[in-house]
């Protein structure tokens, strides 16, 4: 395993047998790029801060109750950790309710969540300690607990989704006990707060761009739908399943749908949200209204309401649910070149994104393949209207603020506002001139 000059001349400096655990190891042995580098060690945090003390290193507590630091030098950052044991109370809360420090290694490996996760490696001695066999589980492909199963999910239920997300990114297959344990105690995630299910779903959505695992982020929600995990945490994605379609334009139902949208989506998580996401409106919609034109704005507003509640970020929201919300525009092509060109000037900012979600709903229909016809046509519209000069927003028009003076205080937004709806095919108005006269002339044309 590869060590770097830092973390050698950090070894120098240790009184104790110093290794690297975790991810990285796993990663190095598994062949794929290694990022982070966590250390563990006997020594207690008080006696590594007083040991670099005076060195080129410096080292700052992270969490004194777990005995964590955070440890720089020569460029590099490290996150070290005490060996210790950890105690929880019970429903799987997620954070340690105490812990003890002084253990040897096979208690600190065993109090881990995965074997994958317990390999360590010695700085000093260059040899990799396996205290409860990681390393065959690699060789195997196989997902295990370093401890029984029941008592690991019962300690942090989020394990549940780290599971999923390391089965999918890593292309493992979750040991049966695990399995059938995680689907078992699976409420128990009704236990962890909303920031922690998010980053572990966001993990999830984009697993195979980490390791290049093809379609890790398709069987990653599968294996959410295995385990009974998806109505928890994607319900309205769950009640896809099994909702019949139109056969003549879809070969799948919609959650099949759904999946097929999603897995054409490049890992970009506003786009993957967006694809997995964007027919959820088609239930409620045909119950509501015994058909499913309106589940494009159905699906933006339970899209919205769920991304809020999973506490994810107002623009990120925002920008989903808007692509969810335009995600039908023009499907047949047959909106006239104004309709068009008025779409673009509102939307311009999203048209790029919409047209990658039309064509992956295009090609997650099952029925048809290529490019989408209209989205194609947005991007050429948005094309032709950068280069014939049109103005996207007031502040690109040939007149300002200044030049509107002259008409009631009342008109004046209206007015700029109107001015630049007119420009987006009036090629009369994006001169100064024309723009002007539109001007003088809204009282009485507006």
């Amino acid at each position: 395993m590869f060590v770097s000059k830092a973390l050698l001349k950090l070894r120098k400096l240790w009184t104790a047998p110093l290794y690297i655990v975790g991810g990285a190891v796993r990663d190095a042995l598994l062949g794929y790029s290694v990022s982070d580098i966590d250390l563990a060690s006997p020594l207690l945090p008080e006696e590594v801060v007083k040991l670099l003390d005076g060195s080129p290193f410096s080292a700052k507590p992270n969490s004194v109750k777990l005995g964590t630091l955070g440890i720089c030098g020569f460029g590099e950052k490290f996150e070290y950790t005490a060996f210790r044991s950890d105690s929880y109370a019970d429903g799987g809360h997620h954070t340690p309710a105490s812990v003890e420090f002084g253990v040897s290694i096979f208690e600190d490996a065993k109090r881990r969540d995965f074997t994958a996760n317990s390999i360590y490696f010695d700085i000093g001695k260059g040899e990799f300690v396996d205290p409860v066999g990681g390393m065959g589980d690699l060789e195997r492909r196989i997902l295990r607990t370093a401890r029984a199963p029941e008592e690991v999910i019962d300690e942090d239920a989020l394990r549940i989704l780290r599971m999923v997300r390391f089965s999918a990114k890593l292309g493992f297959q979750p040991d049966a006990k695990l399995f059938q344990a995680a689907k078992a105690m699976r409420l128990n995630l009704n236990n962890i707060v909303p920031d922690r299910i998010r980053d572990e779903l966001v993990g999830i959505m984009l697993s195979d761009a980490e390791n290049g695992v093809k379609n890790a982020h398709v069987r990653g929600i599968e294996l959410m739908r295995e385990l009974g995990v998806l109505e928890l945490i994607l319900p309205e994605v769950a009640a896809c399943i099994g909702v019949a379609q139109n056969p003549r334009w879809h070969r799948y139902d919609v959650y099949g749908h759904l999946l097929k949208t999603y897995e054409n989506t490049p890992p970009e998580l506003e786009l993957r949200l967006a694809g997995l996401l964007h027919d959820i409106g088609k239930p409620p919609a045909g119950s509501a209204k015994g058909r499913t034109a309106e589940h494009p704005d159905f699906g933006a507003w339970l899209a919205g309401k769920r991304l809020g509640e999973l506490r994810f970020s107002g623009k990120l929201t925002d920008r989903v649910s808007e692509l969810i919300r335009l995600h039908m525009f023009d499907l047949r092509g047959d909106v006239s070149e104004k309709e068009e060109r008025l779409f673009v000037l509102e939307h311009y900012k999203c048209i790029p994104e919409l047209v990658i979600l039309k064509n992956a709903d295009r090609a997650g229909s099952g029925m048809r393949s290529g490019p989408s016809p209209a989205g194609e046509r947005l991007l050429n519209t948005l094309a032709a209207m950068k280069k014939e000069g049109v103005a996207f927003s007031v502040g690109e028009l040939k007149v300002n603020g200044n030049d509107v003076m002259k008409l009631q205080p009342a008109l004046r937004g209206n007015a700029l506002r109107s001015l630049l709806r007119r420009n987006a095919f009036d090629p009369e108005v994006r001169t100064r001139e024309g723009a002007l006269k539109y001007i003088r002339d809204f009282p009485r044309n507006g």
